[in-house]
């Protein structure tokens, strides 16, 4: 049987002769390195165990061969498919490829790092391709211990001081091993911080001031890492970052090169939202927002891409950035980048809009610029009218349709949350999105294949259902209600909870034609089920279905009456006036639940005598609202002086034998000196002017 050059090198390095395995090596690196068919085969024939085993040979052995072993592992890893690392990986290639890194502590640190200076480029370079594709399943911490990470640390102080000090650094062919060997180390310690504890340990091992020491050197793909490894550092982690730090990282958003540009932004963004800009936010407004807008526009698809989500997360829950972003065009922006991805062809060329090519087919860049810049648009309407106002203009809506219509699920969940977002205004709900007749393109998603892209367009119905009255009966006809019954039985919290709240909002002012069809899909029995729930905000808004339900004409309250059960319903109301939560120290706070409850007191009160007096029969509920006066919250206080209004109104209808009782007995438990200190004291204008009025109304029948 012949035996091929290429099996001929693996049996080579089983040999005893250091020159014979060194020239296997060299011929083993010289076949793969950018020879993905050659890779494959020498996986096949096993190279990768006996590359591991020649780095964890004994300290004396050659370090050419240890040289030659990590850059052919860097080699097959860096061909950037999971396979490859994970072979790399289960070989048990980490560690020993780690361990080459160590700095001993008997010679001076810069003449030790100088003589291993090819082996820790090699073996830095392998990792940082490793770390790059390796997957959760392949944790990180397990690999690099407190030694690694020191070594990391030194490497980079070496490293940095080089590069910033000689003048020739970036010419000699030193200075490019020691520029290469400060971009992967630095890419290393960005993909080491997944958990805040790893980042922390970074940062006490001294990985931060090299890192900022490298931006100041002329090596642009070592700035690049150092900023990416900087960003990693903060990510949803507070940290004592320097002034000087801040503005050298601001100085590099005004640079020529857009990565860098991105990467900057990135990392403010991150420190941003940990509060490490207490004083100077405004830099962050005037220097890193319009920056990120104008990224907007560049012409690189990779770019593109991820601006849109720095964005995001720069502007999102933010009023303060949502006005300046509005200040910034940056809603007009977003509209004419996800314009240009959304009106052209999918096997198209890309538009001068859209630039240079990046990573991946040009249809899947398109679609992720648009997800992106959904989510960004998502971010930047969510709070003020006016950007609401300016991305409805700016004729968002028709890509947004087309965007929940997209056989891609993340783009179908951006546009739902993008939606959501603009549906938040009441006049464009009552024009622009009936006008773009969002409504049947949401209907399908609800029985979309992905269960979270469900959830989000249920919430988006959930707005449309509130305010748009034609809507209920919409929805109503197209079997949505059915879908939102399912989704309240679901065992995924988010579903639940936007069933719930879909079904209470196509309740609200409904009319009892439209309450019973609801109900007959929904059932009183499940809705007593809801109102049980072990989760809170399933409680509250199944409260909420029931205060819309007994909102109305006495019909309404009697319907009610004979599906719950009078007693049942007025146990309910007894039993939630009076819950109380305990909080994790074992504490007690007034529960979510007792505003919508309150709610139910107050609707059965407004407009039926009868209700009226069934829940003044029921002692315990009247004393628990009499006692909610003088809550601490306002809104709660706001709830008991409306019940206590429609206890007190004198309606044409009603008994005054039976007004005059239910005022009596508000009397007897000082209902009229706590109304008096109220309309003294309270702080709420709100309260002020309902107390008055029950005061009013209790001193008239009374007297």
């Amino acid at each position: 049987m012949t035996t091929s050059k290429y099996e001929e090198s693996v049996k080579e390095l089983n040999s005893t002769d250091n020159t014979k395995r060194l020239k296997a090596l060299r011929f083993i690196k010289n076949s793969v390195i950018g020879n993905k068919t050659k890779k494959e085969l020498y996986i096949k024939l096993g190279v990768v165990q006996k590359l591991v085993d020649y780095l964890s040979s004994p300290e004396e052995n050659p370090f050419t061969l240890k040289i030659q072993s990590a850059t052919i592992l860097g080699s097959i890893a860096y061909e950037g498919k999971n396979d490859n690392v994970s072979t790399v990986i289960t070989s048990s290639a980490v560690t020993p490829l780690l361990d080459t890194i160590l700095i001993p502590r008997d010679k001076p640190l810069l003449e030790t790092i100088r003589q291993r200076r090819k082996l820790i480029e090699a073996s830095t370079r392998a990792l940082k391709a490793i770390f790059t594709v390796s997957s959760p399943n392949f944790p990180k911490y397990h690999w690099v211990t407190e030694k690694h990470i020191s070594s990391l640390a030194l490497i980079l102080k070496v490293t940095s001081g080089f590069l910033i000090e000689e003048t020739y650094a970036t010419t000699s062919s030193e200075g490019l091993s020691y520029a290469m060997i400060a971009e992967f180390t630095a890419a290393i310690v960005s993909r080491c911080c997944d958990t805040r504890g790893e980042q922390t340990r970074l940062k006490e091992a001294g990985v931060v001031q090299p890192l900022v020491d490298i931006l100041h050197s002329n090596c642009i793909k070592a700035q690049e890492t150092s900023l990416e490894a900087l960003t990693s550092l903060c990510h949803e982690n507070p940290t004592n970052t320097a002034q000087s730090t801040l503005n050298t990282i601001l100085e590099f958003t005004k640079g020529k090169c857009s990565k860098m540009r991105l990467i900057a932004c990135t990392c403010l963004t991150n420190l941003y939202r940990t509060g490490v800009f207490p004083e100077s936010s405004n830099d962050i407004i005037i220097i890193v927002l319009p920056a990120l807008v104008k990224l907007l526009q560049e012409p690189t698809g990779d770019i593109q891409e991820q601006a849109p989500l720095i964005l995001a997360d720069l502007i999102k829950d933010s009023q303060e950035m949502q006005n300046a972003a509005f200040e910034a065009d940056a809603i007009a922006r977003l509209a004419e980048l996800l314009a240009s991805v959304s009106t052209a062809g999918e096997n198209d060329c890309y538009t001068h809009q859209l630039g240079i090519p990046g990573t991946g087919s040009i249809a899947k860049r398109k679609e992720k610029i648009k997800e992106n810049s959904l989510i960004a648009i998502a971010a930047a309407t969510l709070i003020k009218e006016e950007c609401r106002t300016q991305a409805i203009e700016a004729k968002i809506l028709p890509h947004v349709i087309s965007g929940i219509n997209s056989d891609r699920p993340n783009v179908r969940l951006a546009a739902c949350q993008c939606a959501k977002s603009l549906s938040r205004s009441v006049a464009h709900l009552r024009t622009s999105f009936i006008d773009a007749n969002v409504a049947p393109s949401l209907v399908k998603l609800l029985h979309d294949e992905s269960i979270t892209v469900q959830a989000a367009a249920c919430g988006v119905l959930c707005n449309l259902a509130l305010e748009f009255s034609p809507m209920k009966t919409s929805l109503i006809e197209s079997g949505a209600i059915e879908k939102f019954v399912e989704f309240s039985k679901s065992d995924n919290p988010s579903l639940k909870i936007n069933g719930v709240w879909a079904i209470n909002n196509i309740l609200f002012k409904a009319d009892l034609k439209a309450k019973k069809s609801v109900m007959d899909i929904l059932t009183f029995d499940s809705l007593l089920e809801l109102l049980h729930d072990t989760n809170k905000t399933i409680q509250e808004k199944a409260l909420d279905i029931v205060r819309n339900l007994v909102y109305g004409a006495q019909e309404d309250v009697d319907w009610v009456y004979r599906n719950i059960g009078k007693d049942d319903l007025l146990d309910v109301i007894e039993s939630k006036l009076q819950a109380m939560d305990t909080d994790d120290d074992g504490g007690l706070y007034t529960s979510s639940t007792l505003i919508p409850t309150l709610y139910i007191v107050v609707n059965m009160c407004s407009n039926a005598e009868a209700p009226k007096m069934d829940l003044m029969k029921r002692d315990a509920i009247v004393k628990s609202v009499v006692s909610l006066l003088n809550h601490e919250e306002a809104n709660v206080r706001i709830a008991a002086t409306w019940a206590l209004v429609n206890w007190t109104w004198k309606d044409m209808d009603d008994s005054k034998e039976n007004l005059l009782n239910r005022c009596n007995r508000l009397k007897e438990l000082g209902v009229q000196g706590k109304l008096e200190t109220l309309i003294e004291e309270d702080s709420c204008r709100d309260v002020r002017d309902r107390a008055k009025t029950a005061y009013t109304q209790l001193s008239d029948a009374i007297v």
